[in-house]
C-alpha cells in the first residue's frame, strides 16, 4: 500500500472515530499552496482542525512526534485560510494518533 492510500486509510478511521464522539464532518483533505488541514469537523459550537497520523506497525507518540514547529506554522496558515471564508468565534486543533495501540483522540493538541 503507497503512503498516500495509508494516509487516506487513517484519515477514514478517524473521521469514523470523530462522528462517533458527536462531531460533524465539514471537509476532508483542506489544500491551501502552503499546507494542509487532514480533518475540519465541528464539535458543537467549535470548530475543529484536525491533524491524522497514521502509523499502523507505530507506538503511541510516533505519530504525534512528527508535528513539529513547521508543521505548526502550515496547519495555522491552512486555518486561517479557511477561516477567512467560514469564520469562527470558537476553534480549536486536534491531533489523532492511530497506531498498532489504538486509537488517540487528543484535543487542544496545540
Amino acid at each position: 500500500m503507497n503512503i498516500t492510500r495509508i494516509g487516506l486509510l487513517g484519515e477514514w478511521k478517524a473521521a469514523r472515530y470523530l462522528k462517533k464522539q458527536g462531531m460533524r464532518i465539514l471537509q476532508k483533505r483542506y489544500r491551501t499552496k502552503h499546507g494542509e488541514i487532514d480533518l475540519i469537523l465541528q464539535d458543537g459550537d467549535t470548530l475543529v482542525f484536525a491533524e491524522v497520523k497514521y502509523r499502523p506497525s507505530g507506538q503511541m507518540g510516533d505519530g504525534l512526534s512528527t508535528i513539529d514547529t513547521q508543521k505548526k506554522k502550515r496547519l495555522r496558515y491552512a486555518a486561517g485560510c479557511y477561516l477567512a471564508s467560514h469564520p469562527a468565534t470558537d476553534v480549536r486543533f486536534d491531533a489523532v494518533e492511530i497506531t498498532s495501540a489504538g486509537l488517540r483522540h487528543i484535543p487542544n493538541a496545540f
